[in-house]
């Protein structure tokens, strides 16, 4: 019997990764090979603390840091002190502040962390460290421990939803529920326009220019004039990073999740699984997947809504959370 159980969690830990193992290889025979010397060589010009600045004005959010195993890592804080702790991590090509238009719905009753993963927006990158996934779940755990007081309701979109989901899979001490919110890395049973470009090498997450800002914008945004309005803003920031993005973006699969680690399969606590039905970057068919393959997990389908739900709907998506944080609580 142990057997079988074992061997049931080995298949569903394949099935997991099943995306980032088909693509992987075709990725990285056809796309274009980072450059070392403009990595080592790249120093941030981002607009993000001024960002931080004006939005503190009303939120109350402090911006903090602390050295956290190899990286300096920057997060805002804010809430209620003595609240249940809410987790928020970001996705590729991203940064803390995609998470703006949703955190002051939570402050009342939470008390807020919101992470610039490692290698992103003002925390530590490091041309010479791995960045495969395994590498930012550990330095999230570490982060957690030493910042993060008691169990957290942890919430990770798109490549934040994979590391959100394997953190809950390992450390159940840490997670009092997990929300993968159109999570990257599923193999749905369709697909879309970009997942087929990544097999030919082709991806729009490295920005060399406005259009290109626009266009990675219109596949994760549904909203037309939110998409309009923000890739002018972001365009700068993506494109200074464009070098460090396609490097990160080869280190996930580069040093790909190591299938004897404990994986989503394994997580423990309550799991919500949160998807925009428009997502044109990863197929919401992938949530009926992760949805066999976390136990007991619910999932919650937006209609007319894409990539980024935080951004587009972040009234609904917080009621969302909240709803199921409550459900978990009254059990």
């Amino acid at each position: 019997m142990v057997k079988e159980v074992a061997a049931a969690q080995t298949g569903m830990h394949q099935l997991e990764l099943a995306f980032l193992k088909d693509v992987g290889p075709k990725y990285l025979t056809l796309a274009r090979a980072p450059h070392g010397l403009k990595i080592r060589q790249w120093k941030s010009r981002s607009t993000v603390p001024l960002l931080n600045k004006l939005h503190a004005g009303f939120s109350g959010l402090k911006r903090k840091q602390a050295l956290v195993d190899d990286h300096r890592l920057v997060w805002l804080e804010g809430g209620l002190p003595e609240g249940t702790p809410v987790v928020l991590l970001h996705g590729f090509a991203s940064n803390k502040e995609n998470w703006l238009s949703l955190v002051p719905f939570l402050l009342r009753h939470y008390r807020v962390f919101v992470l610039d993963l490692p290698g992103w927006g003002e925390s530590t990158f490091n041309a010479n460290l791995p960045y495969g996934l395994d590498d930012q779940v550990a330095r999230v755990a570490s982060w957690m421990q030493a910042h993060v007081s008691g169990k957290a309701h942890v919430v990770g979109n798109s490549v934040g939803g994979i590391v959100a989901g394997l953190l809950a899979g390992r450390h159940p001490e840490l997670t009092k529920t997990v929300c993968l919110m159109n999570p990257a890395g599923a193999k749905g049973s369709n697909a879309t326009r970009f997942e087929d470009g990544l097999r030919k090498g082709q991806n729009p997450m490295i920005v060399e220019s406005l259009a290109g800002a626009h266009t990675l914008l219109s596949l994760a945004i549904h909203s037309k004039p939110i998409a309009l309005a923000l890739a002018p803003l972001m365009a700068q920031d993506l494109i200074n990073r464009r070098h460090v993005n396609r490097h990160l973006f080869h280190q996930m699969f580069v040093n790909a999740p190591d299938e004897s680690k404990r994986g989503m399969c394994n997580i423990e606590s309550p799991a919500l699984i949160m998807w925009g039905k428009e997502d044109k970057l990863v197929h919401y068919t992938g949530a009926f997947l992760y949805q066999e393959v976390i136990p007991g997990s619910e999932l919650v389908l937006f209609d007319q809504v894409g990539h980024l739900p935080m951004v587009e709907i972040p009234m609904k998506t917080t009621k969302t959370l909240q709803n199921f944080w409550k459900s978990v609580e009254s059990e």
